[in-house]
């Protein structure tokens, strides 16, 4: 078995480094492709002040902690002086910032004021397969879903957003995505950026293209989906961030439909990762860069001089990820470049950051004892895994134990990338094989993983313990159109001896 692919200053995030360097900039930061890509617009003036999701803590009802969350239509100016129609959370686009604590029992009552139905999705949480919010759990127009669980896992930067089955690109892609946050007693005792919108910076990367009205282009491409060509952070292009403290904490999300950001500093200046998918690294790795295919998710320290200016940006890929060149290979946009924020460091009188913590989280160091774990395989290909399309009504693996499995996971294109994302689970890499790239991030606790094409990868997978025969969690890549077109499966976790017997689309709350 080859070793992982392992976190260093040169390899670790090298797909999507953080930009956040000292050089001075001028006034107007412009994004920029390669030649043969279309210019992003709303990058010829001004960086706007990065808008900050409000931070939402729900109400107390006896010991649970309840929110409300509402899908609706409204209009954004995600381009300057331009109005975009799009959907949102509670809000025109985009949605609230969920906060929850470990071993807190929580409800969302989400209600449906979209003209179509949705459903939503707690990506990275574990929960009971009804409150997961896949595409067996729809929500119809005017209609109300109240999702219930008990959190019961470390602390980490998750997200949510919709799961339609078939639609989920274009749902995402109107804008209904949002973080939640889960706090545990680990992150408490840690000198950590912990002040949301001041230090603790929400980053949701997202991209579009757009009519020259301003609405959104919905056309969906065969092959690239909806992959946009402006970037956006936080809803809007051309953003800006002026922190009041020396160091700043991003917690990094790649949104997108289908595109990997490679993210470094615009002077190539290092910073510190401290956590991956599912939570805190045991230690902080020092980087120059990171590789973020669509869901995953880094939290970062970025150190800031008073007033100095520095850049996150999306750069080009050396390897193309992988993807051969030539006139008939599709391109997926990895030699493509991209300014994405702008960080202004504080005034003078700002007090210098502490040293960076040497241990984070120490439990996160062990990887599950595989040496006798139920092994399974699965093999990407264009839009199926294991040469079958999506079926609502297969269930593809039954799950009758508490014990780890080990997934191996199958690229089988040669020219084409995939990733792979895993519900109500958590995994460690064990090995990444067959590839030289070396940006895949396979450190830590993670839910989503990269393939380059012709890759396989070995992962330690946990699963959450809430056994239910009659409703499945999925598997899938991440890349939405591949996940619409059929790269999806399913999975049920029943009792020992269990068999599943599936209740597709039951809607159940219960």
């Amino acid at each position: 078995m080859s070793q992982p692919a392992r976190m260093t200053r040169r390899t670790f995030f090298r797909g999507a480094a953080v930009i956040l360097g000292g050089v001075a900039l001028a006034p107007a930061i412009a994004a920029c492709t390669t030649s043969d890509q279309p210019e992003p617009r709303g990058y010829d003036g001004d960086p706007r002040p990065l808008p900050i999701p409000p931070l939402y803590e729900g109400e107390m009802d006896g010991d649970r902690r309840v929110f409300a969350l509402t899908t609706r239509a409204g209009q954004a100016e995600i381009l300057p002086g331009v109005t975009t129609p799009t959907w949102g959370f509670n809000g025109d686009v985009l949605g609230p910032t969920l906060r929850v604590r470990r071993g807190e029992d929580v409800r969302v009552d989400i209600t449906n004021e979209l003209d179509e139905m949705t459903t939503i999705h707690w990506h990275g949480m574990k929960l009971p397969a009804w409150a997961d919010g896949g595409p067996h759990s729809p929500i119809e127009p005017g209609a109300t879903w109240s999702p219930e669980w008990t959190v019961d896992q470390p602390a980490a930067t998750l997200w949510y957003h919709p799961h339609p089955h078939e639609k989920t690109a274009l749902h995402c892609y109107r804008g209904l995505a949002g973080m939640l946050l889960v706090d545990d007693e680990v992150t408490d005792r840690l000198d950590l950026p912990a002040e949301y919108g001041v230090d603790d910076i929400p980053v949701v990367i997202t991209d579009a293209t757009f009519h020259d009205d301003g609405r959104l282009d919905e056309e969906i491409d065969p092959t690239l989906g909806l992959l946009g060509d402006t970037p956006l952070v936080n809803g809007i292009t051309n953003a800006s961030f002026a922190a009041t403290t020396r160091r700043v904490r991003l917690r990094l999300l790649n949104g997108a439909s289908m595109r990997f950001h490679h993210l470094q500093r615009a002077d190539a200046r290092p910073f510190h990762v401290i956590s991956s998918d599912s939570g805190l690294l045991p230690a902080p790795q020092e980087v120059d860069s990171v590789l973020l295919s669509p869901a995953e998710r880094v939290d970062i320290l970025v150190d800031l001089a008073p007033g100095e200016e520095t850049i996150l940006e999306s750069v080009p890929l050396d390897n193309n990820f992988g993807i051969p060149a030539g006139e008939n290979v599709t391109d997926f946009g990895f030699g493509d470049s991209f300014t994405l924020l702008t960080v202004t460091g504080p005034g003078d009188n700002a007090p210098e950051p502490s040293a960076v913590p040497t241990t984070l989280d120490p439990n996160a160091e062990a990887t599950p004892d595989v040496g006798s774990a139920v092994r399974r395989e699965f093999a990407l290909n264009t839009f199926r895994i294991n040469d079958q399309l999506m079926d609502m009504n297969r269930v593809d693996v039954t799950i009758d134990h508490r014990d780890p499995e080990v997934w191996v996971v199958t690229n089988e294109n040669s020219d084409w990338p995939h990733n792979f994302h895993i519900h109500n689970a958590r995994f460690k890499v064990l090995s990444l094989d067959g590839t030289d790239v070396t940006e895949v991030l396979t450190t830590g606790w993670k839910d989503t993983v990269a393939l380059p094409p012709n890759s396989t990868v070995e992962l330690a997978v946990e699963f959450g313990w809430h056994p239910d025969p009659a409703v499945p969690y999925m598997f899938h890549c991440h890349m939405l159109l591949h996940e619409d077109e059929g790269m999806m499966g399913q999975f049920v976790i029943v009792e020992p001896g269990q068999e599943a017997a599936l209740e597709p689309m039951s809607g159940r709350s219960h």
